[in-house]
């Protein structure tokens, strides 16, 4: 039990050493902002959030830049997340990739403002299709498809504003998901074609989450 302890002790001072490291000699341009759930506490199923920092360097190295609990995702819990890496040298990013998450989205306008935003599409395609009756998903997660994946910003403006002509009156709820922020969604168009599949959703952070979920499951 000792050596245990001293084991703890040690990746609990290391830990405490790198979520205090310095982060000004990074050039982040993107940033990657989600959260997970997990029981962090034995004798408890209780899951906590743990609030979650990835970013792609200018030289193109991917860094996970910072963990910490975080509540129920609220806009303080975030606030304080954004501003406790700023502290440490921090530099506003290019762009911010992450869910809409309402405390979230206010948090980061609020510490990055001239960032540019991009909503995670797979998180946006999930909204949109919960919004539309079972038997019409297979006919217009195609289509949405096309809009979120198109050629270029322009584009993909038109496409988006086409489906939302042709199906607002069928479906009012999807449609008026997807034009809440089309523009937004189409924001990593306006970024090198060669970063867009990396830029377009959040999956940097969600398998960096699903590793978490299973070591969980089977490591106290």
């Amino acid at each position: 039990r000792s050596s245990v302890s001293r084991v703890t002790r040690h990746l609990q001072k290391d830990f405490d050493t790198w979520r205090k490291r310095e982060l000004s000699g990074l050039k982040v341009l993107y940033l990657f902002l989600d959260a997970v759930y997990l029981a962090l506490r034995q004798g408890t199923c209780e899951k906590e959030g743990v609030l979650c920092a990835y970013a792609i360097l200018e030289n193109g190295k991917k860094v996970l830049l910072h963990l910490a609990l975080g509540s129920r995702e609220s806009y303080d819990a975030w606030t304080c997340f954004l501003h406790d890496m700023t502290a440490r040298g921090l530099e506003e990013p290019l762009l911010v990739v992450s869910d809409k998450h309402k405390g979230l989205r206010k948090a980061v306008r609020e510490v990055f403002p001239h960032a540019l935003k991009q909503p995670c599409l797979a998180h946006k395609m999930r909204n949109i299709l919960s919004k539309l009756p079972k038997k019409a998903e297979r006919d217009i997660k195609p289509l949405v498809h096309q809009v979120f994946y198109a050629s270029s910003y322009e584009e993909g403006l038109r496409l988006g504003q086409g489906l939302i002509a042709r199906f607002r009156d069928r479906y009012p709820s999807a449609m008026e998901c997807l034009e809440e922020d089309l523009e937004e969604c189409l924001t990593y168009l306006k970024f090198p074609e060669a970063h867009w599949r990396v830029i377009r959703t959040s999956n940097l952070l969600e398998r960096t989450f699903g590793e978490g979920r299973r070591r969980t499951k089977v490591i106290p």
